[in-house]
């Protein structure tokens, strides 16, 4: 996902780059989110504390989720904001992108 963040950075003018930069500090605040979430587990199982699999696959697949959402958002708004001007094309979003 880091690389096809990267590529839409490419892609984008510097005028609409912080909307990637946006999606990076929401991936990093995710990031942190799974890291505190393993370090609890960790506290949990240094008490002898049986861990809930299924709650841990929840959580991870929630997140892939999150992701992949935000990845899927941001290719779809930069497709909007490189058409911009093409009256042949086909919004993805019926209120359009703003340059």
């Amino acid at each position: 996902m880091v690389n096809k963040l990267e590529e839409l950075n490419e892609r984008n003018t510097l005028n609409h780059r912080n909307i990637v930069k946006y999606v990076k500090h929401v991936f990093d605040e995710l990031d942190l989110k799974v890291r505190r979430f393993r370090e609890e587990t960790a506290i949990k199982a240094a008490h002898h504390a049986k861990p809930d699999l299924e709650e841990e696959k929840l959580f991870y697949n929630n997140i892939h989720h999150m992701k992949t959402l935000l990845i899927d958002v941001l290719e779809r708004t930069t497709e909007d904001l490189e058409h911009m001007g093409d009256k042949n094309w086909n919004k993805n979003f019926k209120d359009g992108v703003n340059a």
